[in-house]
């Protein structure tokens, strides 16, 4: 179903899936925010319905809001966005719709997540940074903690934060920099296991882990992949990053959106939402 809402002025739409069979309690909501130049329907491509899939068999809600102009102000500095130049309120946009879900499918405030690639996945660390008291977790593919946002970042809970991200991303630096893409600087980012460790310390997480190898299910992909979790911390919170080795500026199990050479290679080694919405259903 679409709904669309006025806010500032300015029309804004989202798609929900909504299951058959909801859960009839402790339904949950996942907000999936597309990458740029993308929409909610590309978003749902680019996963296969992935989520869509899940959400039949769990009975949760899923979303896929639509940024202004196919982006998102995920508090970066960049030179091509228009919703950063004219300092769209995406936050309040994804408040709104979390109301929405609360109020129409009644979903449960305790069960809000949001997961996004690029684009949508630095929105989700805004979230986790401006909206923490009401979203228990974030999952962001291609995309790390914007230095902008490093700033600015002052969650007033802790919120669970998971990452996926390829090693030869080359939009993405898996080890932080800048990110240049087609000659236009889009913001600098911190290198993944420095961004794994600020969550750490805003979640006050003890040192002790679990890692393991995600099954190298394709042995054509050139890839794999390693999961490192975090348990131990505050509010039952944990924090994880599953490092795609020789990964491109994709979501693993997705579609190649573009060719190799532009965004690097697709893991095909692992479904990207199946361990999201894992990750997101061990939540307390």
């Amino acid at each position: 179903m679409e709904v669309e809402f006025i806010r500032d002025s300015t029309l804004r739409r989202s798609i929900f899936h909504i299951p058959k069979k909801l859960k009839k309690r402790n339904r949950a909501l996942i907000l999936c925010l597309h990458k740029e130049e993308e929409s909610p329907e590309s978003m749902a491509r680019l996963t296969r319905k992935s989520f869509n899939d899940l959400a039949d068999q769990n009975g949760f809600v899923v979303g896929y809001p639509e940024g202004l102009n196919k982006y998102w102000n995920d508090g970066r500095t960049d030179s091509i966005s228009l919703s950063h130049y004219n300092n769209i309120d995406d936050v309040g946009f994804i408040d709104q719709l979390i109301d929405y879900g609360i109020d129409n499918f009644r979903v449960d405030p305790e069960r809000i997540f949001i997961t996004g690639m690029s684009n949508g996945g630095f929105m989700a660390f805004r979230l986790a940074c401006e909206l923490s008291e009401r979203i228990a977790g974030i999952a962001a593919v291609s995309a790390s903690l914007p230095l902008d946002q490093l700033v600015t970042c002052s969650p007033d809970s802790s919120v669970s934060v998971m990452m996926i991200n390829g090693t030869r991303d080359p939009i993405m630096p898996f080890d932080g920099g800048e990110m240049v893409f087609n000659e236009l600087s889009q913001g600098s980012v911190l290198a993944s296991e420095e961004a794994v460790k600020y969550w750490l310390g805003e979640n006050n997480c003890k040192e002790k882990f679990t890692k393991k190898d995600v099954g190298n299910t394709n042995l054509f992909d050139e890839t794999r992949s390693e999961r490192v979790e975090y348990h131990n911390c505050e509010n039952d919170t944990k924090v994880a990053l599953i490092t795609v080795t020789n990964g491109g500026h994709t979501w693993p199990g997705g579609r190649q959106y573009a060719n190799e050479k532009t965004i690097g290679k697709t893991s095909k080694d692992f479904n990207a939402a199946k361990e999201i919405w894992k990750f997101f259903k061990g939540l307390k």
